[in-house]
């Protein structure tokens, strides 16, 4: 759920939340863990992804420029910090990128080595990195949140519409609406930012459903970005991607 930070899909189903298998917190439950969720992405994509996740365990990085970057940091944000270099350069490795240090660009988004494209986040416990080729995505974006019930409903206008709060909870009725839309807003953030320069707020983006899919509109710009939410064992997942055409 923190902020940092495509491909060819017309649309993505809402079944993608497995209604009717077991899960978490009211919530079903991909079974094969990081290696279905995987799949799932890509057949969202159409794109060959690369997805790591596990828990944050990371407490330094072996790069003298990632250390640089967190050395006023407080213990729990280099463990944040760190732990998602870690899994991103997992994900590079699998992904045929170079191993190297990951910068931080202007709007705190990870610099990812040439041709490469990718998203990084994390909530309390785990950490999730998705990673691809920049000739099938131009942009994508992740966001975990592990307890959905955190994302305080009282907050909601800050971020979401009030006909998302009708679409998106009939949508998903078993799951808390506050955290599927903010949550799906965090990943278009991480998706879109780098490509227009600046910081967005939420209540610029627009999320619309049609025929089961979801996609984002943002003001001022004239494409949508599709977007899934699958619910895992780690917790409430979403993705979105900028396809290269755009």
């Amino acid at each position: 759920m923190n902020m940092e930070a495509g491909a060819k899909s017309s649309a993505t189903s809402l079944l993608d939340l497995f209604p009717g298998a077991n899960g978490v917190n009211g919530y079903p439950m991909i079974t094969d863990h990081t290696e279905a969720i995987e799949k799932r992405l890509r057949h969202f994509s159409q794109a060959t992804l690369y997805l790591c996740m596990e828990e944050l365990t990371q407490n330094d990085s072996a790069y003298a420029s990632e250390r640089q970057l967190m050395q006023q940091a407080l213990a729990k944000r280099r463990k944040e910090f760190f732990s998602g270099r870690h899994l991103a350069r997992q994900a590079l490795k699998r992904a045929g990128f170079p191993v190297q240090a990951i910068a931080r660009g202007p709007l705190g988004n990870p610099i990812w080595p040439a041709q490469a494209i990718g998203s990084i986040t994390h909530d309390q416990r785990y950490g999730a990195v998705i990673v691809g080729h920049e000739r099938d995505v131009a942009g994508i974006g992740i966001d975990l949140i592990e307890d959905p019930n955190q994302v305080d409903s009282e907050i909601a206008s800050l971020f979401m519409h009030p006909d998302e709060k009708t679409i998106l909870g009939s949508r998903f009725p078993d799951a808390p609406v506050t955290a599927v839309v903010f949550s799906i807003k965090e990943s278009v953030v991480k998706a879109i930012s780098v490509h227009i320069g600046r910081f967005m707020d939420l209540l610029e983006i627009h999320l619309t459903v049609s025929n089961h899919c979801i996609s984002a509109r943002i003001d001022g710009l004239p494409f949508h970005i599709p977007c899934i939410v699958i619910a895992t064992e780690f917790g409430l997942l979403t993705a979105s991607i900028l396809r290269s055409e755009n």
